[in-house]
């Protein structure tokens, strides 16, 4: 099953120039994944390659305030609730282009899963597969904790998968207090900081384990 990238739930007003203006970076050209050989490999080492088509792209953008910097980069990117790009690069960076809100994936309107990042949800929809899917939801930074609360207030059903350190505890604490009907599954990955971790180790021991097997005769 398929499910859409682009939050549909609400029309978009696209940001003007001047809003613009406010930001650091600004897009230069955008497309599909696996184009870019750093950032497929990037893909390939999170374990995700293979659901990322239809969720992420290639988008390539330069700072804005740096005039002596003429320079384009690449990331891995994603849009969110506002239809602006979230992205990552291989190396960890971490930004937007234009407001950075929650990312909204439609689906199941009585059913809602939570994410701090796209990675991790990315790997849930991997390990998982779920049909119907759930209505999903991306922090994109736990400082949106606040406008998720408030898009899960009314759902009967909210399963929570944040990270397993301080913050990510401390998120999903706030967060079922304010929604009681909200279940913490961080113990799915107990042994692990996040679920795309979880998703790396059971992919390196099958690995391993076809290795041991040996060829086939």
């Amino acid at each position: 099953m398929q499910v859409p990238m682009i939050p549909a739930n609400k029309p978009v007003k696209p940001p003007t120039e001047q809003e613009q203006k406010r930001y650091t970076f600004e897009l230069v050209r955008t497309q599909p994944i696996g184009r870019n050989f750093v950032l497929t490999k990037y893909l390939q080492e999170r374990g995700i390659l293979d659901v990322a088509h239809g969720h992420l792209h290639e988008i390539y953008y330069r700072n804005r305030l740096d005039n002596e910097n003429k320079s384009i980069f690449y990331a891995i990117g994603w849009k969110n609730d506002q239809d602006n790009w979230e992205f990552t690069n291989a190396k960890g960076f971490k930004s937007s282009i234009g407001k950075k809100v929650i990312s909204v994936i439609p689906g199941n309107p009585d059913h809602a899963v939570l994410f701090e990042g796209y990675m991790d949800y990315l790997s849930w929809l991997k390990m998982n597969r779920p049909d119907p899917a759930p209505t999903s939801i991306v922090l994109n930074s736990i400082v949106q904790l606040k406008n998720a609360i408030e898009r899960v207030k009314g759902i009967p059903i909210v399963d929570v998968y944040f990270d397993n350190d301080d913050p990510g505890r401390n998120c999903t604490q706030r967060l079922i207090e304010a929604v009681p009907q909200a279940k913490d599954r961080s113990g799915v990955y107990r042994a692990y900081k996040d679920y795309n971790d979880m998703l790396r180790a059971v992919l390196n021991e099958q690995e391993l384990q076809h290795q041991r097997a040996g060829p086939r005769r």
